[in-house]
């Protein structure tokens, strides 16, 4: 579930183009359990998602995420997890600094630090991993960064909208890359997602136009016609983020917006 968490995370910047730039901004969501099969054996979630974006540009961006959900199970045992992770991406996307710590019921299960680095950013990069300071892995030439990624779905969406498919990582699930299979829609105008016109802590947005997105992340190295896991919101021109689904698929969660704070904008030199 990690790496669906922090993929989302990664997603919810914004391009440095002129009509959509990225707003540094503190956002937090309530969590609920929108579905669930029988594999799932889930009675309720419920949880937080908070995450703050920072940086510019010319600085590159970091991404402060944690999200913290209460899991009851049909047998009535329960279970908390919380997942924290900060990623940094430097400005010419050669540089990915990602850590994590995740716990189970207050006990830590993992933590890591990964670095990758590369000389130009469609080249092949070098990884290492503190857990693993011995083991080296490759990422892909042409791999997209986070930002590259969500720089490629955002001129897509000025565009007019489309289907994208591009090789991505972002550190959450170790050495492995993903195949994202992205659809992003029609530009939605300002103050007509009526979900966040009627919610008090979304009146940042009524300003700016939204496109509807949908991201599915396939293994690279497998040959599945079902996802890993899928994310879907409305992505703002101002890289915020409402209507969240995150469907690991056996459940899903959805993601109300609950608090926004639009940052101080940096300036590049």
């Amino acid at each position: 579930m990690k790496t669906a968490l922090t993929s989302l995370s990664l997603l919810l910047l914004a391009s440095g183009s002129e009509a959509a730039s990225v707003a540094p901004h503190r956002a937090i969501y309530d969590l609920k359990l929108l579905r669930a099969n029988e594999n799932a054996s889930l009675q309720s979630a419920t949880g937080k998602l908070a995450f703050e974006i920072d940086g510019s540009t010319c600085d590159g961006f970091t991404v402060n995420f944690r999200m913290a959900t209460k899991y009851r199970q049909n047998d009535g045992s329960a279970a908390v997890i919380d997942t924290l992770s900060t990623t940094f991406e430097n400005a010419g996307s050669t540089e990915l600094r990602h850590q994590l710590k995740e716990s189970v019921n207050g006990a830590v299960k993992e933590t890591d630090r990964i670095s990758v680095n590369r000389k130009s950013p469609d080249a092949e990069g070098t990884g290492n991993m503190k857990s693993k300071p011995n083991e080296p892995f490759a990422v892909p030439a042409g791999a997209a960064l986070p930002m590259q990624h969500q720089l490629k779905l955002m001129a897509l969406g000025e565009a007019g909208g489309g289907r994208d498919s591009s090789i991505v990582y972002d550190g959450s699930d170790g050495t492995h890359s993903f195949r994202a299979i992205s659809f992003v829609g029609k530009q939605k105008s300002p103050g007509s997602v009526t979900r966040d016109a009627a919610n008090p802590a979304a009146a940042a947005l009524q300003g700016e136009a939204a496109w509807p997105m949908t991201v599915s992340y396939y293994a690279l190295d497998g040959n599945s016609e079902t996802p890993e896991y899928q994310v879907s919101f409305d992505m703002y021109t101002n890289g915020v983020a409402s209507g969240l689904v995150l469907d690991y698929g056996d459940f899903a969660l959805s993601g109300t917006l609950s608090d926004l704070k639009i940052l101080d904008k940096q300036s590049c030199p």
